[in-house]
């Protein structure tokens, strides 16, 4: 095998002289000798011949030259091609039904066949953050969905909801500038960056830059045994670019809808052979879909990575990041929209807050330190630590449309045009650390292959705030406001919160070579919070995961799994009520099918059950109670398929009922069913010149809201996306469409008499150039 630059510039080079890749040749090595107990593993013609932990090549687009891509542990990720004798130019023509049930030597002969090009894409053929090791997703026992930084490119996805608008299960309704808020399967996510949890619960910190990451992994259901406290939705793991050991970058600038101007810079390269430093730059400013709201943001974000040998890894990440930007969530009454007469509907970019009180100021610093380091073939210790300072400044005026005399009359006084106001405003300090160590041992018993993980983690997270909320503080006319009426807010006393969190957890990976493999996982944590003038919270909870894959050929394979999680809940009720932790249970059935290197599969079917369930008292929207459980059942189909300069395609489709007990209805604001396609196609137009056209469809059906036999339904809607883009050497100008057709829809309703806007048509154009 010959591994060699595929670009012009250095075609034809070999890497095994080269000092950059010699530790990685090493890998190859180690292939050519694995024991027969890896063999369920992807087979070799359905993996890179070239890798080093890292998951997929990345696409001509983005690193041609420039080296600027990272592999999720500082592993170099070059485009490489990948040559083999004998193999011919051609297309793919190959029958997917008889991969599935030819003989393991039949099928890998056939999709090398098949695969009969040099450069192919390799989207997501590992993940860490389903067992925190290096496993093929093929072998998961769980659903896991990968989009990396190429797939957000290409949808024009300027944030993680929007990034995941293409993945099976996930609901994301509208924008909102407060956080990311991805709903799985009912329940609302947790995020992760690098393996680090980032939000506790709801607050105040800026939303994370999609370009400083390279990839955001999305593990779905359960994962306690693994990451302690969270929802029973799973796990939203943003991983962020890392310095790799070759010079290159690029520079963007772009512009687009509400006057949004950004420019991105980004560089790699290396100090020296054992030393390499990124740095990421971001300069945003813009307006937004409502009126008197900035979406600014200041940037950088600085990494330097240490390899002094082939075994030890050690990264330093910092970043600082300031936003200016108010909530931008746009709720206004039902009668001026789902159900607006002619004449009466208010304009979507309306604002009904005050312009000099309405801010979100909010800064952000973080330095991360990730190590791995190899005692040997067998015993791996991997380390991940960040440091977390956050300050937000935050004040709304918002509408509450719940005063007047029932949800479709919310005017005060009545016959008027004119609706209450809250005011909430909120200054707060946080300081976040986060640690998890851990130690991979293999070994083998008999005919099985048994990895060992077994790990503490520990998180500290402090809050001091001051905040205050007034109910009702006064009117505003909503079809024609006027502004510098609105009392500024008196903040109150502060108020200190601090958690903290100490889990244990083991980990035993078992490969029964090609006959399947087992995952079996059990947790401790301790779990204690502390507030001002309130009772201390103490929590000890174990949560415990099984799976099994079966290997039925090299491609295909049917896996069954249970996973458990715990979730405790911050605070108290307007009754004084704490709440008691949130504990979920998961069952989940599918088959995955990866016939191609390029291509991925699955369908999955699942059971999940949340008890303590939270839900808001129909009455009074401030009060929410825990009273029995929240159950979800359905069904969820992901296919991905990628081969370089060629054709891309996501395609999802999910069924889920989410209920309360004692109700025989969908829980409010869930959709039923989602469904979604995206593709892109590249022309090659003349020797430097290519085209890359694509477009995608997302189906949301509809969404209920009840309060005894008042109901409101927000209708089902289907988006259009669109992208063009037009590559030539080192130059990429590329346009974007969101909601191409500029459809008005209603992401959400409530019965408390008001709906959510969803976002009109946006349009970006970014000009890119690669060095």
């Amino acid at each position: 095998m010959e591994i060699a630059f595929s670009d012009d510039r250095s075609a034809g080079r070999t890497l095994h002289s080269d000092p950059i890749f010699r530790g990685y040749l090493r890998v190859i090595a180690f292939r050519e000798k694995k024991s027969t107990h890896q063999s369920s593993l992807l087979p070799e013609s359905d993996q890179p011949e070239f890798c080093n932990r890292s998951t997929f090549v990345r696409s001509q687009r983005n690193r041609p030259r420039d080296g600027s891509g990272s592999d999720r542990e500082g592993g170099v990720m070059t485009r490489v091609r990948l040559r083999r004798a004998g193999m011919a130019r051609g297309s793919i023509g190959v029958s997917l039904l008889a991969l599935v049930f030819a003989s393991p030597a039949q099928a890998q002969a056939q999709t090398a066949d098949a695969e009969d090009r040099s450069d192919i894409v390799v989207t997501g053929t590992t993940a860490t953050t389903a067992t925190k090791t290096d496993t093929p997703i093929l072998r998961v026992p769980q659903a896991i969905e990968i989009v990396t930084t190429e797939e957000m490119q290409d949808r024009g996805a300027l944030n993680i909801r929007e990034a995941l608008k293409y993945t099976s299960g996930v609901s994301n309704a509208s924008d909102d500038s407060r956080g990311d808020f991805n709903i799985i399967r009912g329940h609302e996510s947790v995020l992760f960056v690098d393996g680090l949890k980032r939000n506790y619960g709801f607050v105040f910190m800026p939303r994370v830059d999609v370009n400083t990451l390279e990839r955001v992994e999305v593990l779905i259901g359960p994962a306690s045994v693994l990451y302690g406290s969270g929802s029973a939705s799973g796990v939203t793991n943003m991983q962020t670019k890392r310095p790799q050991f070759e010079f290159g970058g690029s520079a963007s600038v772009s512009y687009g809808t509400f006057d949004r101007k950004e420019g991105v810079f980004d560089v790699t390269g290396p100090l020296s052979d054992t030393v390499a430093v990124r740095f990421t730059g971001v300069l945003r400013d813009s307006d937004s879909r409502m009126d008197y709201t900035p979406n600014d943001r200041q940037l950088a974000q600085a990494s330097i990575a240490w390899r002094p040998s082939e075994r030890t890894d050690i990264t330093a990440i910092g970043i600082y990041q300031h936003d200016k930007n108010p909530p931008n969530y746009n709720i206004v009454p039902l009668v001026a929209s789902l159900y607006a007469r002619p004449g009466e509907r208010i304009p979507d970019s309306r604002f009904f807050g005050e312009p000099g009180i309405n801010k979100g100021d909010k800064e952000y610093t973080a330095l991360s330190l990730l190590a791995t380091h190899e005692f040997s073939d067998a015993l791996t210790f991997r380390s991940s630590n960040r440091y977390t300072w956050a300050n937000t400044e935050q004040a709304e005026y918002y509408l509450a449309t719940y005063f007047g005399s029932g949800p479709l009359d919310p005017f005060v006084p009545a016959g008027s045009t004119r609706v209450p106001r809250n005011l909430y405003a909120i200054d707060v300090k946080y300081n976040v650390f986060n640690t998890d160590n851990s130690l991979a041992f293999k070994f083998d018993t008999g005919p099985a292959s048994h990895q060992i993980l077994a790990g503490i983690d520990y998180s500290y997270f402090k809050n001091a705030y001051q905040q205050v909320f007034v109910s009702g503080i006064d009117t505003i006319d909503v079809y024609n406001p006027v502004y510098g009426t609105g009392a500024p807010p008196v903040l109150g006393a502060t108020t200190t919160e601090v958690l903290k969190q100490t889990g244990f957890y083991l980990q035993d990976q078992v490969d029964f070579g090609e006959i399947a493999s087992l995952v079996l996982g059990i947790r401790h944590d301790r779990y204690r919070r502390n507030e001002t003038a309130k009772p201390r919270e103490s929590t000890n909870t174990t949560t415990k995961r099984a799976g099994l894959t079966i290997n039925a050929t090299p491609t295909l394979a049917p896996y069954i799994s249970y996973a458990e999680s715990f979730l405790p809940i911050v605070g108290q009720n307007q009754l004084g009520q704490t709440y008691v932790p949130l504990s979920g249970k998961q069952k989940e059935i599918g088959v995955k099918w990866q016939p191609l290197r390029s291509t991925m599969l699955r369908v999955s079917l699942y059971d999940l059950k949340e008890n303590n369930a939270l839900r808001t008292d129909p009455d009074n929207p401030f009060l929410q109670t825990q009273t029995g459980s929240k159950k979800s059942r359905g069904v969820e189909f992901q296919a991905n398929h990628n081969v370089q300069d060629d054709l891309s395609l996501v395609a999802a489709f999910s069924y889920g009922t989410v209920r309360l007990t004692d109700q025989d209805y969908q829980a409010e604001g869930v959709p039923q069913y989602m469904a979604s396609l995206f593709g892109t196609k590249t022309i090659a137009l003349t020797e430097d010149i290519s085209m890359r056209v694509g477009g995608g469809v997302r189906y949301n059906g509809a969404t209920t809201s009840r309060s005894g036999t008042f109901i409101v339904e927000a209708p089902s809607y289907t988006l259009v996306d669109a992208m063009a883009a037009f590559d030539y050497r080192n130059w990429t100008l590329q346009l974007n469409a969101v909601n191409l057709f500029d459809e008005r829809y209603y992401p959400g309703c409530s019965v408390f008499g008001s709906c959510a806007n969803g976002e009109p048509r946006t349009v970006q154009g970014t000009l890119t150039y690669r060095f």
